[in-house]
């Protein structure tokens, strides 16, 4: 996991809600010769993300793709989720499948739900 993923902006915009975001490249396979570039068939890659706060319940989770770079001789065929919510952290997990090469990936996620109570914006 890149060290960005871990860089967390915590944001209470109503009291008793958080909303946690980060993004950053998820992976690198070309650099660090790893399946999603140098192999075939079912492959993932999966990254676990602990909240810098913790919530009340399992929050709603967001991801989107902001980069990626991939070979163009074969379709770019690819799944991004969100596993494992729980109150503390998460997994994004990015798989691909069949011959397509994936390079790297960038991702950016946001956790939207209610804070624990200790976290709560007092006004």
């Amino acid at each position: 996991m890149n060290k960005d993923l871990a860089k967390q902006k915590t944001t209470s915009p109503l009291v008793g809600m958080q909303i946690i975001t980060a993004a950053g490249e998820l992976f690198n396979h070309v650099d660090e010769k790893g399946p999603m570039w140098y192999k075939e068939g079912d492959r993932e890659v999966r990254c676990q993300i602990s909240f810098a706060h913790s919530f009340h319940k399992p929050p709603h989770i967001i991801l989107g793709v902001t980069g990626i770079d991939s070979s163009m001789a074969q379709n770019l065929r690819f799944s991004l989720l969100a596993e494992a919510v729980t109150i503390t952290g998460f997994d994004i997990v990015m798989k691909t499948w069949d011959d397509t090469k994936i390079a790297r990936a960038s991702v950016n996620w946001s956790a939207i739900g209610q804070a624990a109570p200790s976290s709560a914006i007092r006004r």
